[in-house]
């Protein structure tokens, strides 16, 4: 009877049908996928989507708003809401958990917790990473909401904030409940999310292990090692969902965002994701290739940022000079918008500090939109610089995009200049 509840939320599957090998229906959906996009993801998987994490154009889509239950990928909204406490300065990463009996008793995979000690903040994160450990993701929850059900509650408001339609959460873990669902397309809203809001703990994502209690801890992220540009984010696990995982990869300073749910086998879900990332690389040209395409007609971005695309027939300029002779000014836009000044100053000093040999020519800009929304930005920059600067801030976990601008500056609202000398510390 357990055997047949469980395959009712399982996908029908070609391997469910027929007895083949998992290496041969790997082979099969990949031959399938590099061939043309067709639909092959059926063969080894439940959903699929791909995302273009600067346009949120959707690439590839694979029943993408079919629900299947989450796994462990459920503990992205749990370390999203634990950076929200870093960012507001309610939690160090230093700061001290302690672990409850209920924390400690979760099933495996877990550190192994002790009941009544305590770990920092910072470990937590590090053992859900690596080895997406339940007892860690427990610990955070109650460290933050005082109990697991009112830390689902808040997961559940903040999945909505998002705009998650079809998620809902029981557990701050991802392990077995009837009732927790998501889809594809949601979680690439969260990951997008976790992205773009979180540059400065978005780093953690990439740590390929760790070491906890005199043991090394690999990553279970496999992607880290075999797929380059890969830097996160989550694999996931229960016998009611197969494999899920969600994997960002930054190439050619551009970031796309995939999802597999219901992978038959890791080395299925794996190479699945491997070949609908490869394929949509290829099959899109990079932003600032199109935009140095687009003539100097092409109609102008919201005004609330005053920029047009990168390179409208402007010449570029030369190596070394911080400002082009034509008058026009390249611009790095590191994270995308933040609800508070302090945010902004912080991430400026987080990416300064990260690159400084490319951006300290660059003028830290503090831009204040309209409905209290603010964007981090470097200025004063050519376009081999800021191009250079925007490819390293990528490679580390930031979330960044270049573009030029004219001289004229009357669109935007009450830019300010970033005195490193007054910014706040972080709160790591």
């Amino acid at each position: 009877m357990k055997l047949m509840k469980d395959r009712r939320f399982r996908p029908v599957t070609m391997r469910s049908i027929f007895p083949v090998s998992n290496s041969v229906l790997a082979g099969l959906a990949l031959a399938c996928v590099l061939f043309a996009w067709g639909e092959p993801a059926w063969a080894v998987a439940h959903a699929a989507i791909v995302v273009d994490a600067q346009t949120g154009a959707v690439l590839y889509s694979l029943h993408a708003d079919t629900p299947a239950h989450p796994a462990s990928l459920t503990k992205l909204m749990t370390l999203y809401i634990t950076f929200e406490q870093l960012k507001s300065g309610k939690l160090t990463l230093d700061t001290e958990l302690p672990v409850s009996s209920h924390a400690a008793a979760q099933q495996p995979v877990k550190l192994g917790l002790r009941p009544g000690s305590r770990i920092t903040v910072r470990t937590a994160i590090l053992g859900i990473v690596t080895i997406s450990a339940n007892d860690a993701a427990v610990v955070l929850a109650e460290g933050i909401a005082g109990s697991e059900p009112s830390f689902a509650v808040l997961m559940n408001r903040t999945a909505q904030k998002l705009g998650m339609k079809n998620t809902h959460y029981y557990n701050a873990s991802g392990l077995p409940n009837a009732g927790q669902w998501t889809t594809a397309r949601d979680m690439s809203t969260l990951a997008l999310a976790l992205i773009h809001n979180f540059p400065a703990y978005y780093h953690f994502f990439s740590v390929p292990s760790f070491r906890f209690d005199g043991r090394t801890l690999l990553s279970d992220d496999h992607l880290l090692r075999l797929f380059p540009g890969t830097d996160g984010l989550k694999t996931g696990y229960i016998r009611s969902s197969g494999y899920n995982l969600v994997t960002s990869v930054v190439r050619q300073h551009r970031r796309l965002v995939g999802v597999v749910l219901g992978g038959t086998t890791v080395y299925a879900r794996d190479h699945l994701m491997m070949a609908l990332l490869t394929r949509a690389f290829s099959n899109q040209p990079s932003p600032l290739l199109e935009a140095r395409a687009v003539k100097k007609s092409a109609a102008p971005a919201p005004k609330a940022a005053a920029l047009r695309l990168a390179g409208d027939e402007t010449k570029p300029a030369k190596p070394g000079n911080p400002v082009p002779p034509e008058g026009r000014d390249w611009v790095v836009q590191v994270g995308r918008y933040f609800p508070n000044e302090q945010d902004v100053r912080r991430t400026l000093k987080s990416a300064a500090l990260t690159v400084p040999a490319l951006l300290r020519n660059g003028r830290e800009l503090v831009v204040k939109l309209r409905g209290r929304r603010y964007l981090a930005q470097f200025t004063r920059l050519n376009e081999d610089m800021a191009a250079s600067a925007c490819g390293a801030l990528s490679r580390k976990g930031f979330t960044c995009r270049f573009f030029s601008v004219p001289p004229s500056r009357e669109d935007r609202a009450e830019a300010s200049l970033s005195s490193r000398r007054h910014e706040t510390q972080d709160p790591e």
